[in-house]
């Protein structure tokens, strides 16, 4: 499957169709597929362990689909979290749809259907099934299992031929008018959250407000025998990369209860635990430079050449140096790697570490540590993939369903 492109859907009204006849027998017996049922807000099938779909429509013709599927649902678990809503359009049933996401039930996907073709939120790259495509029936595969399952079983083959029938002249018809309509929305809350359950995507969002600010106007900190301690061991025990040894570090609070472990300690760029010397003399340092006011740096990062000769310098731009330290205290340095599924920021030590600042030297984005993230949900402005969210056609949604179902019919197929 192609990157971001999501799978051709039957329209709506097809869906409606072959979902609603399943209910319908579902209130009858135990079916051998997906069963289903009818409420005040639409159609949805069981979840069997695998995962569901549901379908409501919307005043004006208009329809959301949404579900997961538990095993291929891709958008579930990143961090950021996936944003399922972003960019929909003002009609959207924003607060029902919000209550739905936001309930105790994982989603891993929205669509709507404005009447003419289905469209989804953009999703990151490293999506490549949101679960739609094995979790939707594309074509009426799911009522032939039943009908062949009922023979199978023994009834009579022309009243089952019969009740296909019924099913075909159903599905040939316009949705019936019992069916429930949500109201349209008046667009977008303002203030609309994502659901942020994991550390790693509190962690994320976290590092999304970090990233985008500066560094505050702070003096550089005094030379100190604890900073020539660690450069001199790096340069005698650091590994060689083209003449120089690097050393980066972000800091962990021992009461951070996601990381803390304890004891304060630091993380590589990869998320390990850093141990022995190098850690006891990067808390040496951190200690002598803190002030009482500005606080202490979060991240640092240590360069040096292979030279017997010191010049050191903190601000890296000198063009004879041999040891050159970078400091990050008031936002995710451009120099610590950007992976996802790797803990860029830490939020409860980056919450302590602020506490113990002076308001006037706390960054603007500190205000996001005083929101209990991972009960409420984040910003959605937080959660955003600059990506132009992809369109299904109806036209080639029905020609989809055509194509799948003659395939169906295909011996051997």
């Amino acid at each position: 499957m192609i990157t971001n492109e999501p799978p051709h859907l039957p329209s709506p009204d097809v869906l409606w169709s072959h979902a609603a006849t399943l209910a319908a027998w579902s209130s009858e017996q135990q079916l051998p597929v997906h069963n289903y049922r009818l409420d005040e807000t639409g159609l949805r099938s069981a979840d069997v362990g695998n995962g569901w779909w549901a379908l409501s429509w919307v005043e004006g013709g208009r329809a959301v689909l949404y579900g997961i599927d538990h095993d291929y649902s891709d958008t579930v678990g990143l961090a950021p979290p996936v944003d399922l809503l972003a960019d929909g359009p003002s009609w959207l049933p924003w607060q029902w749809l919000d209550d739905v996401i936001t309930g105790g039930e994982e989603i891993g996907f929205v669509y709507w259907w404005d009447g003419r073709e289905w469209a989804r939120a953009p999703h990151p790259v490293e999506v490549h099934d949101d679960g739609v495509h094995s979790m939707v029936p594309a074509d009426d595969s799911e009522v032939r299992q039943v009908c062949d399952a009922l023979v199978t079983d023994g009834a009579d083959p022309a009243a089952v031929r019969e009740r296909e029938a019924a099913h075909r002249r159903t599905a040939a018809a316009p949705v019936p008018n019992g069916a429930a309509v949500l109201p349209a929305g008046q667009g977008e809350p303002t203030d609309r959250r994502v659901p942020c359950w994991l550390p790693e995507q509190h962690a994320a969002v976290l590092a999304v407000e970090m990233r985008a600010a500066t560094e505050l106007n702070r003096p550089a900190p005094p030379a100190t025998p604890e900073r020539d301690r660690l450069i001199a061991w790096l340069r005698a025990n650091g590994p060689r990369t083209e003449g120089s040894s690097a050393l980066s570090a972000t800091f962990v609070d021992a009461e951070d209860t996601d990381y803390g472990r304890g004891a304060d300690g630091f993380l590589d760029v990869l998320g390990r635990r850093i141990f022995g010397e190098a850690a006891t003399l990067l808390a040496a340092l951190r200690n002598a430079e803190a002030d009482p006011e500005r606080g202490r740096w979060l991240y640092i990062r240590i360069t040096v050449t292979n030279s017997d000769t010191d010049s050191d310098i903190d601000t890296g731009t000198g063009t004879n140096t041999t040891s050159t330290i970078e400091r990050g205290y008031d936002c995710l340095p451009d120099w610590w790697p950007a992976r996802r599924g790797i803990v860029a920021t830490l939020p409860h030590t980056v919450r302590l570490e602020m506490a113990r600042r002076a308001a006037h030297w706390r960054p603007n984005w500190a205000s996001l540590l005083d929101e209990d993230i991972r009960r409420d949900g984040t910003p959605a402005r937080l959660c955003r993939v600059e990506l132009a969210p992809p369109h299904i056609s109806a036209a080639n949604a029905h020609a989809d369903a055509h194509m799948n179902a003659a395939a169906d019919a295909e011996p051997g197929s």
